[in-house]
């Protein structure tokens, strides 16, 4: 509490505490009761229940408990520090986090929330199943996004890169149309006791408060969405109490739920036939793809994201394995250069020779024996 932990936060310490007493019963701190012994047993017991993902937050929050204990002194070391992490822990539900897209993609995906006439149907409950539903004409997947505010959204989540819940915590007083920016104060997210909030916090990991600079398309949407929202409030006056002026409010002008959203949009992707790793949170990983393919350093996607080390936006947001034919440009233009040819050194019009119509007998160069360095 003293370091001002998130919420969410503090309920994983509480779930994993929970857990272990369920698991091994009420245990006195202290190397008698709990070794190190104990804390692999739990976490092995957490992999091969929960996932490889589960354990290592399980790990992380224990680890972080104990080294609490031993600043205050009922241990001296810290026994899930020392534990060894299984292997080979077979994943469990959907892994690998969101799946890497190609900019072709997103434009299917903004074009589709707008225009696609793909039928959207909801899913039905079991109840509905049993009983059997014979006519039922779903909306358009356009349909179904223009009467559930969808397509606006998921347009602003593919042209900033944000979190969802950053950006349904976006308010009109923070966009600046002429510097086309907008800055990330406040998120929505759902408390125990207390339902759905707008927190906005210093030095949060989650949303930094940044200022980040818009699309030009982002910045149409934004002004095209201005003028709406305008036109609503003069239909449909927000209460009173209606103190921070929302981008993306409900229709009932409160705030709108990340997890909604979340279901919200795999009912338009599973109607689109995408993958189920298609999640909001691949448009943050284009972004970075985009802007690494671009060579863009890591500190100014790390910005765009909002991420505080950029050494982890290289390690979780830029693709791996990609094929870069700009790569292949450059080992091209060295090897011909190397050569004594180069593009710029071909007369006349058509391409310039490449290494294949070379003759093999290379001005200047031996090709009769090896550099002594392959030697």
């Amino acid at each position: 509490m003293k370091k001002g932990r998130a919420d969410n936060t503090l309920r994983l310490y509480d779930r994993w505490a929970a857990m272990l007493v369920a698991e091994y019963g009420f245990r006195r701190i202290g190397p008698e009761e709990f070794t190190t012994g104990t804390a692999e047993a739990f976490l092995e017991w957490v992999a091969a229940n929960h996932g490889r993902g589960s354990m290592l937050n399980a790990r992380s929050m224990l680890s972080g408990m104990f080294r609490f204990a031993v600043r205050r002194g009922p241990l001296s070391v810290n026994p899930v520090r020392e534990a060894e992490i299984p292997e080979n822990v077979q994943a469990k539900g959907r892994t690998g986090g969101a799946a890497y897209i190609e900019i072709e993609d997103l434009c299917f995906i903004l074009a589709s929330v707008y225009w696609s006439t793909v039928p959207c149907p909801r899913k039905l409950t079991k109840a509905e199943q049993k009983r059997g539903i014979r006519s039922y004409t779903p909306p358009t997947v356009a349909e179904y996004c223009d009467g559930a505010d969808l397509a606006d959204l998921i347009a602003i989540m593919g042209a900033v890169g944000q979190r969802p819940s950053q950006v349904l915590g976006f308010a009109w007083p923070f966009y600046d149309r002429k510097r086309r920016t907008i800055q990330t104060i406040g998120k929505v997210i759902r408390v125990p006791g207390k339902g759905l909030v707008r927190v906005v916090k210093d030095n949060d990991p989650k949303n930094p408060q940044g200022t980040i600079a818009l699309p030009e398309f982002a910045v149409e949407i934004l002004d095209r969405r201005w003028e709406q929202m305008q036109l609503r409030k003069r239909e449909n006056p927000p209460p009173d109490d209606y103190d921070v002026d929302l981008i993306f409010p409900s229709f009932e002008w409160t705030l709108r739920d990340p997890v909604n959203v979340s279901h919200q949009w795999q009912r338009v992707r599973e109607a689109l036939g995408l993958p189920d790793d298609v999640s909001p949170y691949a448009f943050r990983k284009l972004v970075a793809v985009l802007l690494d393919d671009e060579g863009l350093s890591a500190r100014v996607t790390a910005d765009v994201l909002q991420h505080a080390d950029p050494a982890m936006t290289q390690r979780k947001y830029m693709a791996r394995g990609r094929v870069h034919h700009g790569a292949a440009a450059v080992i091209h233009n060295a090897v011909m250069s190397g050569l004594g040819h180069s593009d710029h050194d071909q007369d006349g019009e058509g391409p310039a020779p490449t290494f294949g119509r070379l003759s093999g007998e290379f001005p200047g160069l031996d090709t009769t024996t090896a550099p002594n360095r392959l030697r």
